[in-house]
């Protein structure tokens, strides 16, 4: 089990709450019985008069913090009635025995048993009287919890909207940056069209590439959907594209061990366009990827509705210090805080003097 440590500003609250009810009852003690003890102190003494005090007080919060917690708004009427009347026979009880045993004594108390009915009548009215209290204070004390809850609620509302202003303002600039990129798209791409006819009965390798490339850059190009996301079989391809691509840069000299889940699990997924594109770019581009003894591992799946995404690579030597490739790695942090809440997604990067591995958890 694990172990609760309270942290210290609410432990200073329920210190603070603790003493402003004792200064409360304090005051409505001298308040109610100062008068009394000052004109006739010799019908009452400070213990018989506390010790009842004690006993409405005990009333008082077994009704605010036991019995109207539980039955109160619950559409339970039945159960509030009977243990009301259960707590009104305990007071009863309880206030016979404490002025009987005070009698007995000789102890002076303005409470005296003089007649059963008029014993009765007076403490049931007290008991009301009390029980009032409890449910006026019990009644504020929701009222008080609802508006700082709807507090919390508009305050809640107000960082979302501006959460998602600032997530539309940068969709905007990513878009704006892509259009800096898309000079006639069209004649590029049917450039390339052009390059792939005239090289395909040359060379297979070089108009496979020109078809890759086409691929990657028109997945770049492409537009996404109002949320600024694609379907996440999309990046899956766009990944297998460039690590493709790369392959045929070098001869298909480099170790890389990609391993894909089922399609199936992919069905249906959105993410954030080139979010995982970077972390790859990087491999490429500072790893050693011609050691066969650390290949590039690339593991994507889905578990539970969540998206796990590994990679690890072995690092150049020497290293290079600042990485960055793509759209960045602080570009892609900044990007996830926008499109997704904390708790939605687990970033981790770890690095050693040889490997280099990044682990990524977002829950689609």
């Amino acid at each position: 089990m694990a172990t609760i440590i309270p942290d210290e500003p609410r432990h200073k609250s329920l210190i603070n709450r603790l003493g402003l009810h004792i200064l409360v009852w304090v005051l409505y003690f001298f308040y109610e019985n100062g008068i009394v003890m000052i004109i006739e102190p010799s019908q009452v003494t400070l213990f018989s008069t506390l010790i009842f005090f004690i006993l409405n007080a005990f009333i008082f919060y077994v009704n605010t913090y036991l019995i109207l917690p539980y039955t109160f708004g619950r559409k339970r009427a039945p159960l509030l009635v009977l243990l009301t009347f259960l707590l009104c026979v305990l007071y009863l009880a309880l206030n016979y025995m404490i002025t009987h045993n005070l009698e007995s004594h000789e102890i002076p108390t303005l409470y005296t048993i003089q007649t059963i009915k008029s014993f009765i009548l007076l403490r049931v009215f007290r008991f009301i009287y009390f029980i009032s209290l409890s449910y006026g204070y019990y009644l504020a004390l929701n009222t008080i919890a609802k508006e700082r809850q709807l507090r919390k609620l508009d305050k809640l509302r107000i960082e979302e909207s501006r959460r998602q202003a600032s997530l539309e303002k940068e969709i905007l600039s990513t878009e704006l940056s892509y259009l800096r990129y898309q000079i006639h798209p069209h004649f590029l791409f049917n450039t390339l069209s052009f390059i792939y006819t005239q090289v395909r009965t040359v060379s297979a390798t070089a108009s496979k590439s020109v078809m890759l490339l086409s691929d990657i850059m028109r997945y770049a190009l492409d537009n996404h959907d109002e949320e600024g996301k694609v379907e996440l079989e999309r990046e899956i391809q766009h990944i297998i594209n460039l690590v493709e691509i790369h392959q045929l840069r070098f001869n298909n000299e480099l170790y890389t061990e990609i391993k894909i889940g089922e399609p199936v699990e992919f069905k249906f997924r959105r993410i954030a366009p080139l979010l995982l594109i970077t972390f790859v770019e990087n491999a490429f581009k500072y790893g050693d990827l011609q050691d066969a003894a650390h290949p590039l591992q690339v593991n994507i799946y889905m578990n539970d509705g969540q998206l796990h995404f590994f990679i690890r690579n072995k690092k150049k030597v020497p290293f290079p210090s600042g990485i960055s490739g793509g759209i960045g790695l602080a570009n892609v942090k900044k990007r996830l805080n926008l499109m997704y809440n904390n708790d939605q997604y687990k970033l981790d990067i770890e690095e050693d003097s040889n490997l280099y591995t990044v682990t990524l958890n977002l829950n689609l």
